[in-house]
């Protein structure tokens, strides 16, 4: 479990036992998610592909990082904010990609913040509820994040799903225009067959 993970888990558990406000823990997690978030978007809108190729830099192959990034971020487009905090590594390249793809100021504040309430609200939720044994719900917490990550990319899905469809509806009703061998040729022309010219 990672620290950022463990701290949203025992804040819950502080929350159960009344020694925390649980909206409060999960307002401040927000608002230090976005903050942390909001530089890297601004650098991405400024920077472009030198913020990503930096992030990668100590990568064995930037330059495939920097590419499966950036395929990854096409294929789902910014609501990949939303679930981007549950897979390690995508958290971070997906606020600078946001910024290099043009992405609305409010539209990455709106995403990011959904995206880090359903973080923080599914790891402080574990805390809160099973704060009476810690050491079975730390074993659940850890496990958590892949169920949870699963949940989110099926939503997303659902999101993207449709669009593809729509897509796909429309290359398929454009005509194309297929022309034969014998009207590439012009009036009196013939064709040697391949076969028999030596």
């Amino acid at each position: 479990m990672t620290i950022l993970r463990a701290a949203l888990f025992f804040a819950g558990a502080l929350a159960a036992s009344g020694k925390l406000d649980l909206l409060t823990v999960l307002g401040l997690a927000i608002i230090a998610s976005i903050l942390g978030d909001w530089p890297w978007y601004e650098a991405g809108r400024r920077s472009g592909d030198k913020v990503l190729h930096f992030i990668h830099h100590f990568a064995r192959d930037p330059d495939a990082h920097d590419r499966r990034a950036k395929a990854t971020f096409a294929r789902y487009g910014p609501p990949i904010l939303v679930i981007a905090k549950f897979f390690p590594g995508l958290d971070l390249v997906t606020p600078p990609l946001a910024g290099t793809s043009r992405t609305s100021r409010l539209r990455f504040l709106t995403l990011d913040a959904v995206g880090a309430g359903l973080y923080s609200g599914a790891y402080a939720g574990l805390g809160y509820v099973f704060s009476h044994d810690l050491e079975r719900a730390a074993a659940y917490a850890g496990r958590a994040g892949t169920v949870l990550a699963g949940l989110a990319l099926a939503a997303l899905l659902t999101y993207a799903v449709p669009k593809l469809v729509r897509g796909y509806g429309s290359t398929r009703k454009s005509q194309f225009v297929r022309i034969t061998a014998s009207e590439l040729r012009g009036p009196g022309e013939t064709v040697a067959s391949p076969l028999t010219e030596r």
